[in-house]
């Protein structure tokens, strides 16, 4: 029988729950009667994640387990798995089960419905962080005024068609944000709803500086809507100045008044001035990223695999 899936999991600290998380999928495809592939790429875990994927590695043949040399993040190791899958479809889970794989009919029947390129399980996260909640909101709030309705959807658990999922892994630049490269390929997408594990217990999740830095980067590195924006703000500024100014000329010329107020003048002197830093700076940020690309930046490093067929 030929391989279906490869079932792709980026895993950071996930000693306590990544050998759980093979049984409970081994159950599943083997009570659906279908085959699968289980890929691991170890984020660079402190912890004792490795040797937990050695031990389900020599276990079983179906397991394939990369690790990187440094921490990546989530979506880069994603698509490092992605390079290895040799199924007709690629499914994407995190590794702490706060999906249970009993879910993942969902996204295969939702796919035989249209032949979609890629299926969402659409779900509310348990144990959110409030934080996270509101840099996760803000994101797709302002992805979807920008960019479209399909903007700011989606969750880490997916299908995907592998060829799709190929092609990202092959052209793919530094940054790395998943979601963002699937809809520069296809908009044949399809959302389903699943039911998130109610036994699920979170893991330590990001600190507020890496979900701001994670916000911000995907705003401004997945698409040039900040640079759109900022070319509004100055044309508005600019008819807004234009009509103040054509007011005092008419003020002073047609009815011969004087324009007080030095403080007005100040304050928008200095109003002005903190925009075309700000222009600046976002500027600076493409430049960056720019600057990565030209250098060649890898998304990630692999220090070691077993990832024989």
């Amino acid at each position: 029988m030929s391989l279906e899936y490869s079932i792709v999991i980026p895993a950071y600290h996930a000693a306590n729950s990544i050998e759980k998380l093979y049984e409970e999928l081994k159950n599943y495809f083997s009570s659906a009667q279908k085959t699968f592939e289980f890929i691991v790429v170890d984020d660079c875990s402190s912890d004792s994640t490795w040797e937990v994927l050695k031990k389900i590695k020599q276990n079983n043949k179906n397991v394939k387990i990369v690790r990187f040399a440094k921490n990546f993040g989530q979506h880069a190791a994603t698509l490092c798995g992605f390079s290895f899958a040799k199924g007709k479809f690629v499914i994407t889970m995190d590794d702490d089960i706060e999906i249970h794989p009993d879910q993942i009919s969902k996204l295969i029947s939702e796919q035989t419905k249209g032949n979609y390129d890629v299926v969402y399980g659409e779900y509310k996260k348990l144990n959110q962080p409030f934080f996270r909640g509101i840099f996760t909101k803000f994101y797709k709030f302002g992805s979807k005024m920008v960019e479209g309705k399909n903007k700011g959807k989606g969750s880490p658990f997916r299908l995907i068609k592998t060829e799709l999922a190929q092609k990202l892994s092959e052209t793919h630049r530094h940054f790395v944000f998943i979601d963002e490269l699937l809809l520069w390929y296809t908009s044949n997408i399809a959302f389903t709803n699943v039911t998130p594990n109610p036994n699920y217990v979170r893991k330590g999740g990001y600190s507020l500086g890496s979900l701001f830095r994670i916000t911000t980067n995907v705003v401004m590195f997945s698409s040039a809507s900040p640079l759109k924006l900022v070319t509004n703000i100055g044309i508005s500024l600019a008819a807004v100045n234009f009509m103040i100014g054509l007011f005092y000329l008419v003020k002073k010329f047609v009815f011969h008044a004087s324009a007080k107020g030095y403080t007005s003048i100040i304050v928008s002197i200095l109003f002005s001035t903190g925009l075309i830093v700000l222009s600046i700076g976002i500027v600076a940020q493409y430049i960056g990223k720019i600057l990565h690309d030209v250098n060649k930046k890898p998304s990630y490093h692999i220090s070691e695999k077993f990832a024989d067929d």
